[in-house]
């Protein structure tokens, strides 16, 4: 049996509990109203002090937006006409005529004569115009969809325009053949042409068709 007392102290805490749980939601109210009032509050233009109307957020529902596709490249013979002297092997080392060794050959040589025109392959931005120590005179395009291609053994006179940064277009003059590649100096004059795809060596035949040149076009027929 509970005395006087501990009746009252009993009821004292039921009281405070009670207050408590009222507080509690009365404060937890407060704040859910505040919270809507300020998502609600229209935006003060600073300048007018005018009211702003509070962007919508629409949702598209149905078909799914069709995914971005990367430009596909195309590209075009770098030399009007030539012929392939030295095919790429970039897998099976083979014989290199002015170092004596075996070695990989990440591109092709296509032989023409001296100061013809070299095109850039495909549209494409210019990354670097530089003499290399072992490769002579060179040219990096780089192009849509990971392609980058490398134009080396070129002359040292390069036009103008193409420097890095620079925008070119498919069939833009970049340099002229030339024999400036110390390591392929037994050559021919050539243009040493590369294809990568994300920085890794393809055959530029597999993207190329080079014109070849008929030696026999130079000489008149004798024949009867």
């Amino acid at each position: 049996m509970l005395n006087e007392n501990q009746k009252k102290l009993q009821k004292n805490r039921m009281i405070a509990i009670g207050l408590a749980i009222a507080v509690t939601a009365a404060i937890t109210v407060t704040v859910i109203a505040a919270v809507s009032a300020r998502r609600n509050k229209p935006v003060t233009d600073p300048t007018t002090g005018s009211p702003t109307a509070q962007p919508t957020v629409q949702t598209t529902k149905g078909k799914p937006e069709a995914p971005v596709i990367a430009e596909k490249v195309t590209f075009l013979a770098p030399l009007a006409a030539g012929n392939v002297t030295d095919a790429w092997s970039a897998d099976v080392p083979v014989f290199s005529d002015t170092m004596e060794d075996y070695r990989v050959h990440t591109g092709v040589d296509i032989t023409a004569a001296a100061g013809t025109p070299v095109y850039a392959a495909a549209d494409g931005t210019v990354e670097s115009v530089e003499f290399h120590p072992m490769m002579g005179q060179s040219v990096v395009l780089v192009h849509a969809d990971g392609y980058k291609t490398v134009y080396r053994n070129l002359q040292t006179a390069i036009p103008e325009a193409i420097v890095p940064g620079a925008a070119v277009k498919a069939g833009d003059s970049i340099g002229k053949v030339g024999d400036t590649a110390l390591i392929e100096i037994a050559e021919e004059p050539h243009l040493h042409f590369e294809i990568y795809k994300d920085d890794v060596c393809e055959d530029p035949l597999d993207h190329i068709a080079i014109t070849p040149v008929d030696a026999s076009a130079d000489y008149e027929d004798v024949t009867d």
